[in-house]
């Protein structure tokens, strides 16, 4: 599959047209909403993750999200970076809550799991394994797959800085098959993603570079993979936070309900079962 991109679709006009809303979502499986979301509130989770940084030693006191620099994604707490970003603030809030109704066209439940990144440049290094391959977010998470990924840039992303890319319209073939890709690990264990000929029939894959108030919502069969963080001269963070939304009136599983340091210490629940390949005994 080639790594040339074409632009995401700014669907900010049409959350006012129920229709056109609805129709654009169905036929590409995502919505591209620029500005959405409060700066502010954006803002303040962006401290908040270098707030963490700093107390845990990673930067430097002083250090400023124009000046903030990591030597390492891998070498940080992950559950204790939990601590200190208030995500369900963002989450939750009011003026957030409008826009993931307007999205659904409903009242909506927004998943206690919330996944934080922090990543650092790695120009002119191996691509890190921490990345994730292609693949499709309902093979992780269900039992039902009526929710929508929620990806928020906390600092600006460029082509750099990398991000989240989209295989547009890849939602309507359903599951794909997901195998063990050893370039790809998460806790000391290969992550599975979709083999690359399941793609020779898909078009080019969509990027756009965002600010913080844009967010991306996308269904769960969306194939989506990171794109890598090579900014350099200067080199700058990647910082986002993605968590799932789904109608208030579905059936609420496991990631759903349990926080995310709690969810990634049980190998055999939600995620986890997935990525280490044992039984799952609650999705």
């Amino acid at each position: 599959m080639t790594d040339t991109y074409r632009d995401y679709v700014d669907c900010t006009p049409l959350l006012d047209d129920r229709e056109a809303l609805d129709r654009f979502y169905d036929e590409h499986g995502y919505l591209y909403l620029r500005g959405a979301l409060d700066r502010d509130l954006v803002r303040t989770a962006a401290e908040q993750m270098l707030e963490g940084l700093v107390a845990l030693g990673h930067a430097a006191p002083g250090t400023t999200l124009d000046t903030l620099t990591i030597d390492s994604f891998e070498a940080v707490d992950e559950v204790a970076m939990h601590d200190y970003v208030k995500y369900d603030d963002l989450w939750n809030h009011p003026s957030t809550l409008k826009v993931w109704e307007q999205a659904f066209g409903e009242p909506v439940f927004v998943f206690k799991s919330t996944t934080i990144r922090y990543y650092p440049s790695a120009a002119g290094r191996e691509q890190p394994s921490f990345l994730t391959p292609l693949h499709q977010d309902g093979f992780y998470i269900g039992p039902n797959k009526d929710f929508r990924t929620a990806w928020v840039p906390l600092l600006p992303t460029s082509n750099g800085i990398g991000g989240v890319a989209l295989a547009d319209g890849s939602h309507k073939k359903g599951p794909r098959e997901h195998v063990l890709t050893e370039n790809f690990r998460r806790f000391g264990h290969p992550v599975r993603g979709i083999p690359a000929e399941e793609f020779q029939a898909d078009g080019p894959l969509l990027f756009s570079p965002m600010e913080p108030g844009d967010v991306l919502l996308f269904h769960a069969w969306m194939c989506h993979k990171s794109v890598p963080n090579v900014s350099a001269d200067p080199a700058g963070m990647r910082m986002s936070m993605d968590t799932r939304v789904q109608p208030a009136t579905s059936h609420r599983g496991f990631n759903a309900l349990t926080p995310w340091p709690e969810s990634a210490k049980d190998p055999s629940k939600g995620v986890m079962s997935k990525i280490t390949g044992t039984p799952a005994t609650a999705e």
